[in-house]
């Protein structure tokens, strides 16, 4: 099933976009501090890589790759915006609850 998923590349990004929703609900939990720097480095590269790909599928899915990029933004581990926990705890939901849409849209 892996080997199929990654043949194509809106396989490869339905799995990335799995990856980086699951890994942002996991982030609700209490973690050491550098788990969330990881999630900051995965979910900027994530949002970059998944929104240009959306992006060259067609045009109904235009808003959806802005989308992936304002997540890239949020995520962004080099010039990192700094925010409560509380806030960052609906910014983890609301990235999983994005990534977990655009793999939903992904499937073949």
């Amino acid at each position: 099933m892996l080997k199929t998923m990654l043949s194509t590349p809106a396989g490869t990004v339905r799995l990335v976009c799995i990856c980086v929703a699951i890994a942002s609900l996991l982030a609700v939990a209490p973690w050491p501090y550098g788990y969330y720097q990881l999630l900051r480095v995965v979910v900027f590269f994530a949002g970059i890589y998944c929104g240009v790909m959306v992006r060259r599928s067609g045009g109904e899915n235009q808003n959806l790759a802005w989308a992936l990029f304002a997540a890239a933004l949020i995520f962004n581990p080099f010039l990192p915006i700094h925010l409560p926990r509380e806030l960052w705890a609906v910014l983890n939901v609301s990235a999983a609850a994005l990534f977990g849409f655009v793999a939903y849209r992904q499937r073949g």
